[in-house]
């Protein structure tokens, strides 16, 4: 059996800033070896559209981080074999005040892409304040992301 080893963990990032203001958004996509999962972490985008490569194009200070595990993965794998249209994977810790909630949903009609949604509910002095990331994905980048999926899959089960 083959090791691999990487210089760097292995990743895939879409981002969509758009001409509105605080329009669009980011989503980065990592393997974590020693934590055995994906890391998403999305960002909206602040201000208006600036030049390609700007670090100042998305509010990263106020992410939403997301581990996607084998069960969530499970439920990818249906939504790139098309056996489902949309999932929702939902993390409601033991131990903490919040809920997480990736949620991707295959467009119908004149938009033929992916609705994305990462979105976190924390409960504080008995109020409740959600944070939600949306970004649309086309068939090309979800491609991608399957194959990405796929390939961190063999590594956690450990082919």
């Amino acid at each position: 059996m083959t090791e691999h080893k990487f210089n760097r963990k292995p990743y895939y990032n879409i981002y969509k800033p758009n001409k509105k203001e605080n329009a669009g958004a980011a989503l980065q996509f990592s393997y974590d070896e020693n934590k055995r999962g994906i890391f998403l972490e999305a960002a909206k985008q602040q201000g208006g559209r600036l030049p390609i490569g700007s670090k100042e194009q998305f509010d990263w200070n106020r992410k939403i981080v997301f581990k996607i595990g084998t069960a969530d993965i499970g439920q990818l794998l249906l939504l790139f074999s098309r056996a489902k249209n949309d999932i929702a994977c939902i993390h409601k810790p033991q131990v903490g005040s919040h809920t997480s909630v990736l949620e991707i949903k295959k467009q119908t009609g004149d938009y033929d892409n992916y609705r994305l949604q990462l979105s976190k509910t924390t409960l504080q002095d008995g109020e409740k304040s959600t944070q939600s990331i949306a970004l649309y994905i086309d068939h090309a980048e979800m491609a991608i992301l399957a194959h990405f999926v796929r390939e961190c899959l063999t590594r956690m089960l450990g082919f």
